[in-house]
């Protein structure tokens, strides 16, 4: 055997020896697992769909989910606060809310606060009040939410006559009701309170001043034909299109 193979064979073995020695501690190293942080959240109550701005909030649609500490804001409603669903019943949203976003004071009123006719309320619009009776209000089967047709009884004594002087106006309230139509059958309505643009809302107290005025209930449902009229007695028939005087 020359020397260039006991060379060789020296180098291989030395190699070979190197590489036993190495497999033989990665044996022995422990395998270090790393298990990842876990990140800590606090439960917060969230909408579980979206809310309309005017819309009232109802316990069904409120939720609570958890949300990581580190994004948590003073102004959310956690749980740890005692705050429940039930709080919030009949509250109303100042803003468009929607689902999964965190409910916060700023963006609702609660019952009985006095913002809450404010949140109601279009933006542009106006609320005026009118105090009626049964025989001027439908018989007192007027809900909030429902829509309505405002009717003027005036003139001489003897030559009174009746005009329809705003349609499809939206009812806000009757006496402590308020928001969308309740469950209710029959309110007795003493005040109820309507919504106008500022100008309508001039000319509703200007001929109220001068006359009757009465509230017609209309249906909820578009007719299907055009319900035909009978032509007018009297030419100084005036309609102001709600919204549009």
């Amino acid at each position: 055997m020359n020397v260039t193979r006991i060379a060789v064979l020296g180098v291989a073995l030395v190699a070979g020896a190197i590489a036993l020695f190495l497999m033989l501690g990665a044996r022995q190293s422990p395998v270090e697992i790393v298990e990842p942080m876990k990140e800590k959240t606090v439960r917060i109550l969230v909408a579980d769909r979206d809310f309309q701005r005017g819309e009232r909030l109802v316990v069904e649609s409120l939720k609570w989910v958890d949300w990581p500490e580190k994004a948590l804001s003073e102004s959310f409603l956690t749980e740890a606060s005692g705050q429940t669903p039930e709080s919030l019943k009949d509250a109303v949203a100042r803003t468009m809310i929607v689902k999964g976003e965190p409910i916060i004071e700023a963006k609702i009123v609660r019952a009985g606060s006095s913002g809450l006719m404010a949140a109601i309320i279009a933006p542009g619009m106006r609320a005026v009040t009118q105090r009626v009776s049964p025989e001027t209000a439908s018989g007192g089967f007027i809900l909030p939410g429902d829509r309505v047709d405002v009717l003027f009884t005036g003139g001489r004594e003897g030559a009174s006559r009746t005009r329809t002087i705003f349609e499809n106006v939206r009812v806000l309230a009757v006496n402590a009701l308020y928001g969308e139509t309740t469950e209710g059958g029959y309110v007795e309505g003493v005040n109820i309170t309507l919504e106008f643009t500022p100008e309508d809302a001039e000319a509703f107290i200007t001929a109220r001043s001068g006359g009757t005025v009465s509230l017609v209930l209309r249906s909820v449902f578009q007719p299907e034909v055009e319900v035909e009229q009978k032509p007018k007695k009297s030419s100084d028939v005036t309609v102001i299109r709600y919204g549009r005087s």
